[in-house]
Order: structure tokens, then sequence, then C-alpha cells
């Protein structure tokens, strides 16, 4: 629903009634600070772009050659962020619908 295309059965009021649901359960684990749907889907998209930004530096950094030291390993917002969106979701190299293989490789190397 949230990453959905707008179409007959995914509509603006259908992601707001889903943003705004979440934000209910948000505010009832987390009571002292409230959250709308609205702050809730700009925090969403914040944590998306930084962790896209982490991915593809730890792309580059994967891809050097040299004895310098290892890449460090993504934060576990990134790798959240990279579960949820999929494999395919992930755009490491700026195109909207991009798919990088090798990244998907090197994280799946690093998971062993």
């Amino acid at each position: 629903m949230l990453r959905g295309k707008f179409g007959p059965t995914v509509t603006s009021q259908g992601k707001r009634r889903a943003w705004d649901t979440i934000s209910q359960t948000i505010n009832a684990s987390f009571p002292l600070v409230v959250r709308t749907g609205d702050d809730c889907e700009k925090r969403w998209y914040v944590l998306q772009s930084k962790a896209k930004d982490e991915i593809s530096a730890h792309k580059r950094e994967s891809s050097l050659t040299g004895g310098g030291p290892p890449a460090k390993r993504l934060s576990q917002v990134a790798d959240t962020v990279f579960q949820v969106l999929g494999h395919s979701e992930v755009s490491v190299t700026g195109l909207p619908t991009g798919i990088d293989t090798s990244m998907m490789q090197a994280l799946e190397m690093q998971q062993r």
C-alpha cells in the first residue's frame, strides 16, 4: 500500500490512512513523543535516503583495490531499510530503476 503506485486500489487517502495507523502504533509504543502520519512518512523517507547514501558509499569502499582497511559494515538502520525495500528496490547508482547486482552479492556475503 505505502509503496504501491496510485491506481484504483491504491489512493492517496488509503496511503494517508496507512501512515496514520503507523503513527498511532508508534505513539502507543512511545507516548512521550507524539507523531502524526505526516511526521512518520517524512521520517521514513529521510531514513530511506540516508540508508541509500550509506549503501552507495559502502559499495564504493568495497570495490576499492589495495591494502587499505576493509569497508565498514552497514549500520543496522541501513541494513533494515535495505531489507524492507528489497534488493531490487535499492538503486545505488542514482537511477530510480537501477539494480546493482555486485552490491547485492557483497551484502549477501557479508551476512554469511
